[in-house]
């Protein structure tokens, strides 16, 4: 029995269903809330193409599977490997009712879900990465459908239920190191609600563990650089690569990059920030994380009633070090999304940048002042969603959320009644790239 196949089956076996019936039954989620029940059957709707999910209307929210899906504008081959195994354009995609953004789980890409604009621009929160990069899923043995899978448990239209499983391999050999697993609940207000947790395979060993659940990660498509999808401040001309939000107080932390290339390192950027003392919001009990780009604002909420206490959850951001951060400013790597190489790092340059994607990261946060043993099996909640340019609003729903405490949090149904934020504005366009 392989590992897809024990999961389901347990998953079956915890819900006291016989066999494959994930059928149509209430019962409770794993916080012990009331459920609405299941998709009516895990027999699955046939795979569609792009073409015809583009062409279908969505009523609240909905999700598809669809079979010939490729992020960026890549347009090279998918031999395997280093490429997903069996189908590599195998994606499941989830659109909103009245909504221009989508959120999409691409095999390809190892599954890892991201919210993907219009134009190609996209932005990504990670997964659980394995300690000193031992094991993690951005390499051949992550790509492989065995190690990381999703499954719909409710597809629409007042809610949907994805179940996203995977196991962090090691690149060279593919040993797994631990099975993690991700719930995400989209709601018709164009916000989803993120709950993960892992358990180890190697207990007592250090690369057994995962203490870096969430990275914030900007996705461009073939050909474009990180200035080509933040927002432009207006009175600088640089770009905003990152807001910071305590929910709790006023404070704000800014940061913005500066195009400065060179010859090998075409992706460089002068950083610059403004605002709140940066340690005042790691201490608060509560922080959202924007990456303000042109077609919207993806952001991440999280806070002590989540589950990331700000006694052991450090947040970081990675131009100035006194943040913690490792000091990429605008560096970008083009080994992921698309699985070209069998690498975990590959940086971009002017050759690589005219056939893949890349991807850069301005923020994220780590578990480091929680041992080993203590991150395992623990159940930590995220909000997720796409802002426009007002950040505020951000600021408000973060506030709302976190005050509900743990018990309420922990409902898949606690975002339902939050309002939408996202508005459409007219994109500043960027500076022509140096």
């Amino acid at each position: 029995m392989d590992r897809r196949t024990f999961v389901q089956k347990s998953l079956a076996g915890m819900m006291g269903f016989s066999g494959w019936e994930l059928s149509c039954r209430s019962g409770l989620d794993a916080a012990g809330f009331a459920e609405p029940g299941l998709s009516t059957s895990l027999a699955k709707p046939r795979p569609i193409s792009v073409a015809e999910f583009a062409g279908r209307k969505t009523i609240g929210v909905a999700v598809a599977e669809v079979n010939d899906y490729v992020f960026g504008g890549y347009r090279g081959d998918f031999h395997s490997p280093p490429h997903a195994d069996g189908n590599p354009c195998k994606a499941y995609i989830v659109s909103w009712e009245a909504l221009p953004f989508r959120f999409v789980f691409s095999h390809e890409a190892s599954y890892c879900p991201w919210f993907e604009f219009p134009s190609g621009a996209a932005s990504c929160y990670q997964f659980f990465e394995g300690n000193d990069g031992w094991a993690e899923l951005f390499n051949n043995w992550g790509r492989k459908e065995k190690n990381s899978f999703v499954d719909v448990l409710e597809s629409g239209p007042k809610r949907v239920w994805l179940r996203w499983t995977y196991f962090g391999v090691q690149m060279g050999s593919g040993e797994p190191a631990y099975r993690a697993t991700e719930d995400f609940w989209a709601h018709p207000n164009g916000l989803i609600l993120r709950r993960q947790s892992y358990e180890s395979l190697i207990p007592h060993e250090h690369k057994g563990y995962a203490r870096e659940p969430i990275e914030m990660i900007g996705m461009c498509p073939v050909g474009k650089l990180w200035f080509d999808v933040l927002r432009t401040d207006p009175s600088s001309g640089a770009s905003h690569a990152l807001a910071v939000l305590d929910p709790f107080s006023q404070k704000r932390y800014d940061l913005y990059w500066e195009s400065a290339p060179e010859p090998q390192h075409i992706w460089k950027a002068s950083p610059r920030r403004s605002g709140a003392n940066w340690k005042s919001l790691d201490d608060s009990p509560g922080v959202a994380l924007i990456v303000p780009m042109q077609e919207g604002s993806p952001f991440c909420i999280f806070g002590d009633a989540s589950g990331f206490r700000h006694d052991f959850t450090r947040i970081k951001e990675h131009s100035f070090r006194d943040t913690g951060g490792w000091g990429w400013v605008s560096k970008s790597w083009d080994h992921w999304p698309i699985g070209w190489l069998n690498s975990q790092a590959h940086e971009v340059n002017a050759d690589s940048l005219e056939n893949y994607p890349n991807h850069f990261s301005p923020a994220g946060m780590d578990l480091w002042d929680l041992p080993d043993e203590e991150s395992a099996r623990r159940v930590f909640y995220s909000l997720i969603g796409v802002a426009g340019e007002n950040l505020e609003k951000v600021r408000t729903i973060a506030r709302k959320w976190l005050d509900r405490g743990e018990r309420a949090i922990a409902s898949s149904w606690s975002i339902a009644d939050l309002p939408t934020i996202f508005e459409a504005s007219k994109p500043i366009k960027n500076r022509p790239r140096a």
